[in-house]
């Protein structure tokens, strides 16, 4: 459940309601002087993501299709990571 508090009075709300509805009516009742400051907790790390291999392609010629009269269709690929270069 998401937990509201206002850093200038002191109010602390656990709510199951949309959080920015819950805020926009403490916010217009709010006794402090100066109105009310919304208190943001810290965001937790973000996951550290792996780093990236870059691929040595090695590109081959590979057949994708044939059409109806007999003609060959290829791709250039490359045949370590299977993706397709241009």
């Amino acid at each position: 459940m998401p937990e509201l508090s206002c850093e200038a009075c002191g109010w602390v709300a656990i709510t199951t309601q949309p959080p920015n509805l819950v805020w926009a009516e403490h916010e217009k009742n709010c006794p402090a002087v100066g109105g009310a400051v919304r208190h943001m907790p810290d965001l937790p790390p973000l996951p550290r993501l792996p780093s990236v291999k870059h691929c040595e392609h090695r590109l081959v010629k590979k057949q994708i299709a044939v059409s109806p009269t007999g003609v060959k269709k290829y791709a250039v690929m490359c045949d370590l990571c299977g993706r397709f270069i241009s």
